[in-house]
């Protein structure tokens, strides 16, 4: 009887056991200290990835606090080849970004009448917004060696899409009804990494990563960039790569800075 009594003792001490050390970072401050005046935004990381794979068009996004503009809190929320910019009040999609449909060529195949379907289709379907009487205006852009139509709806609300000049997709959407200074990438990962071979100019390199990303820098102001890693050859072996440089190219306007070679 007594072997079996220690038996539960033992059995309810390791059941309490996970509750108490789980609780540990919460009551005692073991880890680190909460800031007393901080609380959370209205809308929870949860929300904003449901949000924003609703407005991506993908299935499901993760979330997480990512700073903020003009004030205001937001989340990016992630997932493979799409980005949401989540308002961390409201709950409202800021931008869109489908990073593999991004133009990375400066071909023009598509008329602005298509570029604006595809565009009013895009925000309609994923967005929820009505294009129904607003002011349209549609223009192509070439910039940084690649092509796309910018399509604009303000009477007075505002938001915009921006369509690949190629292929016809949609690749970005902004709300801009929020004066928030945010502006969409355009170039796309392949016309990226041309320009990181060629700013680099060394024979033989390779492509062993290319990320986009968002930077928020003094939190007024967005700038896209592409961080593309590139293997180097040993300089006494051409077959073996043993040296990393790093690349960092503006997907705005294409200009490219060695940040390690």
């Amino acid at each position: 009887m007594r072997r079996v009594a220690l038996t539960l003792v033992g059995a309810m001490l390791l059941a309490l056991l996970p509750v108490s050390v789980g609780g540990c970072n919460i009551t005692c401050g073991c880890a680190s200290t909460p800031d007393p005046n901080w609380t959370p935004p209205p809308i929870t990381a949860v929300e904003a990835a449901v949000y924003g794979a609703k407005a991506a068009g993908v299935p499901v996004m993760t979330a997480q606090l990512a700073g903020g503009l003009a004030g205001r809190q937001f989340y990016q929320a992630d997932a493979p080849g799409a980005m949401a910019l989540v308002d961390a009040e409201s709950g409202m999609v800021l931008e869109v970004v489908l990073t593999d449909r991004m133009p990375n060529d400066d071909a023009v195949s598509i008329a602005s009448s298509d570029a604006q379907t595809a565009a009013e289709a895009f925000v309609q379907r994923n967005t929820g917004l009505s294009t129904e009487g607003f002011t349209v205006s549609v223009r192509v852009m070439h910039q940084a060696g690649v092509a796309a139509y910018e399509v604009d709806w303000n009477d007075p609300t505002k938001f915009l899409a921006l369509v690949n000049a190629s292929s016809g997709a949609v690749f970005a959407f902004v709300d801009q009804r929020m004066p928030m200074n945010l502006a969409p990438p355009i170039v796309g990962r392949a016309r990226a990494t041309e320009t990181a071979i060629a700013t680099l100019g060394i024979p033989g390199e390779t492509v062993t990563s290319a990320d986009l990303g968002a930077d928020y820098g003094s939190g007024d102001a967005q700038v896209w960039a592409w961080s593309i890693g590139l293997g180097v050859p040993s300089a006494t072996q051409a077959d073996v790569y043993e040296h990393g440089a790093l690349v960092s190219v503006d997907a705005v306007t294409g200009k490219a800075t060695i940040v390690k070679s």
